[in-house]
């Protein structure tokens, strides 16, 4: 019987576990988390040991775990993974660390283990995809990957609620975004332009660029590709306005003697007034086309609840089937970002297709 540890029991993780108690009706599980008051939660899965987080703990697990699953802070998770990745045991991760996942390439191939980063919505299913259409069409002309978790409908002011860190959320208006152009990976304005697209079953919405290709960057072969992060209309020019205020700065001003970071208030102002109790939509749009010129579109989308919104419960999905893949020793060692997984785009569709995701494919 396989023994499975998930870290992180928030947002995603805990819907993974619960996930993984389908996909695995013969494991046994523990959870970790620093918080003791969802002890009672997992525990009455079944099958489920709560531990307490601490370092020592996580290294008894590691030891005797056949799989970690992942979901942590990106702040704060690549040190994590890096000491479990040093007791060589496989390792499913959501965590979206800063850190390139690569740099844990030598111990991960020492070990013969598995570690797949990125193993969420998007990056994550939106990287699966990708690789999925390079095998399909051979090396791509153009690549257009569209994402985003929005509100069901656009809540005023700026058609956006803020269901996640507000400052990560104002870092995906300033980050330059890192794209391929004529072949040459380039960091572009995020708000320089605006693309315009109309998404089956959601109606038209707006993107800006922004910067989440990360291992697609390294490992799919294409003269152009971005990823785009996709609003209700009107939302783009209004960020585009903020910024431009000077609001998402971190350079501080003095406001009656106190010191303040724009950026900051900006976050709490947001924190505050963007919030509503209203159901959501998960969307990823592809759009390639391979240089001896067939074309692919892939659209994926996923309604949410309040109380099970759209994009977390999208990340789940794959968390979990990434993780069952492992388990089921159908993954190969080494580092596998989910564009290395292309033999698995069908099983990984039908799993969710099974979950109320509408996955529509144009060749």
């Amino acid at each position: 019987m396989s023994e499975v540890t998930v870290l992180g029991l928030g947002r995603v993780g805990y819907r993974t576990l619960k996930l993984l108690h389908e996909l695995l009706s013969q494991a046994s599980f523990n959870a970790v988390d620093a918080n003791p008051g969802v002890k009672p939660l997992v525990e009455a899965l079944g099958r489920t040991v709560f531990h307490a987080y601490s370092q020592d703990v996580l290294k008894q697990l590691a030891k005797k775990s056949d799989l970690i699953v992942t979901a942590l802070p990106s702040s704060t998770a690549f040190p994590i993974l890096k000491s479990l990745a040093e007791e060589c045991v496989d390792i499913v991760d959501v965590s979206f660390t800063r850190e390139d996942p690569y740099l844990l390439e030598p111990v991960v191939e020492k070990c013969g283990s598995v570690f797949i980063p990125d193993a969420g919505f998007a990056p994550g299913y939106s990287n699966l995809v990708a690789g999925y259409v390079e095998r399909e069409l051979g090396e791509l002309e153009s690549i257009d990957i569209m994402v985003g978790g929005i509100p069901s409908y656009p809540v005023p002011p700026l058609g956006y609620v803020v269901t996640w860190n507000p400052l990560d959320l104002i870092e995906e208006y300033k980050r330059p975004a890192r794209i391929i152009r004529n072949g040459e990976v380039v960091a572009v304005d995020p708000l320089s332009e605006t693309v315009t697209v109309d998404v089956e079953g959601v109606g038209r919405l707006e993107g800006f660029v922004s910067d989440g290709l990360r291992t697609l960057l390294r490992n799919t072969k294409a003269r152009n590709m971005r990823e785009i992060t996709l609003r209700w209309p009107g939302h783009v020019g209004l960020m585009k306005f903020l910024r431009d205020l000077g609001l998402m700065s971190e350079e501080y001003v003095e406001i009656d003697n106190n010191r303040v970071q724009p950026v900051r208030l900006l976050a709490k102002i947001f924190e505050a007034r963007l919030k509503a109790d209203v159901n959501d939509v998960a969307i990823l749009h592809v759009e390639a086309t391979g240089t001896s010129g067939g074309r692919y579109v892939e659209t994926a989308v996923l309604q949410g609840t309040v109380e099970n919104p759209a994009t977390p419960y999208f990340t789940a999905l794959v968390h979990a089937y990434a993780s069952y893949l492992v388990v089921k020793g159908l993954v190969k060692p080494g580092v596998q970002p989910l564009e290395n997984m292309s033999e698995h785009k069908h099983k990984f569709q039908e799993y969710l297709e099974s979950k109320n995701v509408k996955i529509n494919i144009k060749r």
